[in-house]
């Protein structure tokens, strides 16, 4: 009984260890631009730069609220005055003590002051609405930036995955015509015991072979960087390794460059917020320049005095409305106002040379799509070719027609073919990617990814 459940588990063990392959899923691009917006520390810190600034703007709404201070003062003096002031306030003045006493000498008195104080502004010369409308449109900008790091990630992540495909695919290419110069080195081995060929026949394909080893040293490699540059788009672990699922159909490119320039200038999310930055360095001037407005505001005052902290055996009141006007000021205001107005004139500039900047980014985009898209048509007709001599040196070489040489030129042909295609291949992918991002377009949707909720879509 004992041997039969044990071979009964020894069968489950095998099954399950058949079977477990089947649950290893591919990773999507999809997978990976999720993981990436959830551990992003580009979108973690833009994240946290919004948050600051809204904190900003519930610092600007405050100041239309009133200002409470409490104080705590301590006063020791033997100045006339102020000994006769403070013992009144402290409610000790005696009439019949202070005629007795010499009162240009008084004695040193000890006074605690307890001071409660409400300061509230009702006009400050549009100081406080500018500050508010201001900080309104930090927190716009800072919105989107998130937004732009949000499709920055995902067009890194993109970019990332598909150069993780194109160097499995790359490290494919060596593979095979390492394995297929092996098979020409082996024959040729052959030919030459036979007496068909001579050594120096075999010596330079041995030659060939030794350079496809060192390609596919090269090739290992630089998959193994591609995988730890994805894994770090990803804000993961850079040892992870995934096996990937193929990339999604791309939507051709059919509009004109100057539909996708426009496109550009209206929808980048990065340019959007210097836009608004520029509106709110346009309202500094307003704000530093009251232009002789009155400022007005209300004080009101309780005070509690005692020769002990936190006494109460004196207390009073007090209301003050209080406005100025700032008639001179050394020419320093002045000065602030015609630097806000040159900082101003300084960002309109830069945002000017940034949508300039922009059309740039979306021309060249949009000229590396079609570029690529001539260059793949072209590459793949030449591998087909490249196929074709191939198989006709390889009959040759066998007829004894041709020499080692020329089957090795054919093999390098093809290889070069078929990575001129790879190469042309990726490169309509990533300039496809490249031009929906620096376009504005969202990568988000492109793909089907479900966003973070404080992702701005407008």
């Amino acid at each position: 009984m004992l041997r039969n459940v044990n071979i009964f588990l020894m069968m489950l063990a095998v099954l399950a260890g058949f079977s477990l392959p089947s649950f290893a899923q591919e990773l999507t691009l999809q997978q990976a631009i999720e993981t990436a917006l959830e551990k992003n520390h580009a979108i973690a810190a833009s994240s946290a730069k919004v948050s600051a600034a809204k904190a900003r703007q519930d610092q600007a709404g405050g100041y239309n609220y009133p200002k409470v201070d409490l104080m705590q003062m301590f006063n020791y003096t033997n100045n006339p005055a102020e000994v006769f002031a403070f013992t009144l306030n402290q409610r000790r003045f005696d009439m019949e003590e202070f005629f007795m006493s010499d009162a240009n000498r008084p004695d040193a008195l000890d006074t605690w002051i307890t001071r409660l104080e409400v300061t509230q502004p009702i006009y400050v010369g549009g100081k406080i609405s500018t500050r508010n409308e201001q900080a309104d449109l930090m927190a716009g900008s800072a919105e989107k930036d998130l937004s732009h790091a949000q499709q920055k990630t995902v067009f890194d992540v993109a970019t990332a995955f598909a150069n993780v495909l194109m160097a499995a695919e790359h490290l494919g290419v060596v593979t095979r015509a390492r394995e297929t110069t092996a098979a020409h080195v082996a024959l040729a081995e052959k030919y030459a015991t036979e007496g068909f060929i001579i050594n120096a026949e075999v010596l330079n394909a041995e030659v060939y072979l030794a350079q496809m080893d060192g390609m596919l040293v090269e090739s290992e490699s630089n998959a193994d960087l591609a995988h730890s540059a994805l894994d770090f788009s990803m804000g993961i672990d850079q040892m992870t390794r995934q096996t990937l699922h193929p990339l999604p159909a791309m939507p051709l490119v059919n509009a004109p460059v100057t539909e996708w320039m426009d496109r550009g200038v209206a929808m980048r999310r990065d340019l959007e917020a210097r836009r608004r930055e520029l509106d709110a360095g346009r309202l500094e001037e307003k704000a530093v320049n009251p232009g002789f407005k009155p400022e007005i505001g209300i004080v009101g005052r309780y005070e509690l005095y005692d020769d002990m902290i936190f006494g109460n055996n004196g207390h009073n009141g007090s209301i003050m409305a209080v406005a100025k006007i700032n008639l001179f000021g050394g020419g320093s205001d002045t000065a602030e106002t015609e630097a806000a107005r040159l900082d101003a004139l300084s960002g309109e500039h830069n945002v000017a040379l940034f949508e300039e900047g922009v059309r740039l980014e979306v021309r060249s985009a949009y000229a590396q799509v079609q570029s690529a898209r001539k260059r793949h048509q072209t590459a793949t007709r030449a591998v087909d070719a490249a196929q074709e001599a191939l198989r006709v040196r390889e009959k040759r070489f066998k007829q004894g027609l041709d020499k080692m040489i020329d089957l090795l030129d054919a093999e390098t042909a093809l290889r070069e073919s078929e990575l001129r295609e790879l190469v042309a291949r990726y490169d309509l992918t990533l300039s496809t990617f490249r031009l929906y991002f620096t376009s504005g377009t969202s990568l988000t949707e492109l793909f089907g990814v479900n966003t973070d909720p404080q992702e701005i879509q407008e």
